[in-house]
């Protein structure tokens, strides 16, 4: 399920920075592990004892601090109402080594994809499913204990929407061509608010799930919608996702930035990619947002950075006031790099 996660509460004037760094297999302390894969994934991984370790209050103010600051709001009770199936009567969070072997499994093999894996011990108050945002993919536990393929099947399907926000987000010329490889662009049937199974960021994960995510995520190459055809019968596909992704980075010489939702309210995601240049040398990036008349609206980020970064704008300007309905520009620069990326808001 790929979503924004509203429900990360900030504490005050704190802009959520998402670092998504390529690096070298290590382990920190408190049991957070980076690791670095043969198949290109590079992903940090948030045990779940850990994150247990980092849950502050009780009852309706349970939450999860992580450690970029952002507050989760979770439920630590199975007898809480919100909790339909209380299955053995207790949470069952994904093991680390279930989401290791998912990983390691994936057919890509050049895939150039960090991401930063939440293992939930507890599930979030408002939103009970495993999700993605951006390139973090947050594992929620179950009731009862969890498959191998069935964890094998959820790492894939999420990894499937980080795949889609980091190469083809909405919008993108990628994105207009796999609608029109799947044969689902001006059809009515598919857009973000339809049941689950005919939303296309779903149809992408599941594609990518099938095509890549190794045997145990397979299940004989069925995919949630079965009114449409299975990824491995439609032709061009496959090329299409390793087209898509294929591009070495040592080819990319600008700044590629792009927003999600955009137009938005009330906030969005602005996703950045820096040049290969500059991710070998970690250099000063600003992020910053301006009216159409040129008038500085809000510093987003001015600091250290490399690779691949999320930040988020909460709609508000430098004195926390909400700002109106209009378009914005958001300047990121990096070095001698600049690039300028369109933001409209509408309330």
């Amino acid at each position: 399920m790929d979503v924004d996660i509203p429900e990360l509460a900030r504490r005050a004037g704190f802009t959520a920075l998402i670092f998504a760094v390529s690096v070298s297999p290590s382990t920190a302390s408190g049991g957070v592990e980076t690791v670095a894969l043969a198949n290109g994934l590079s992903a940090t991984i948030f045990p779940a004892d850990y994150l247990a370790q980092r849950v502050v209050g009780s009852g309706l103010d349970a939450t999860i601090l992580l450690d970029d600051g952002r507050a989760l709001p979770i439920i630590t009770d199975i007898d809480d109402p919100s909790i339909a199936n209380k299955g053995d009567g207790a949470f069952h969070p994904f093991a680390t080594d279930a989401v290791l072997a998912a990983l390691r499994a994936q057919e890509y093999r050049a895939l150039r994809m960090p991401v930063r894996i939440y293992l939930l011990p507890y599930p979030r108050r408002s939103l009970l499913v495993s999700s993605t945002s951006g390139a973090e993919l947050f594992l929620s536990p179950h009731v009862l204990d969890i498959d191998p393929r069935v964890a094998a099947y959820i790492v894939a399907h999420e990894l499937g929407h980080a795949f889609h926000n980091r190469f083809m987000p909405d919008g993108s010329p990628a994105w207009e061509e796999y609608r029109r490889l799947r044969g689902i662009d001006g059809d009515g049937r598919f857009h973000d608010a339809a049941s689950h199974a005919y939303r296309p960021k779903e149809l992408v994960a599941e594609d990518l799930r099938v095509l890549f995510g190794g045997e145990a995520a397979y299940f004989g190459g069925m995919i949630e919608n079965t009114e449409i055809a299975r990824p491995e019968d439609v032709a061009g596909l496959k090329r299409f996702f390793i087209r898509v992704a294929g591009e070495p980075l040592a080819a990319r010489d600008r700044i590629v930035a792009t927003s999600y939702p955009n137009p938005f309210n009330p906030e969005t995601e602005i996703r950045v990619s820096l040049p290969e240049a500059l991710s070998q040398n970690v250099g000063r990036v600003s992020v910053r947002l301006y009216s159409v008349t040129g008038a500085l609206v809000r510093e987003l980020y001015d600091g250290r950075a490399s690779g691949d970064f999320v930040v988020r704008w909460d709609g508000k300007d430098n004195r926390g006031n909400r700002v109106a309905s209009a378009t914005y520009y958001a300047a990121i620069i990096a070095g001698d790099k600049k690039e300028t990326l369109k933001l409209v808001l509408l309330k």
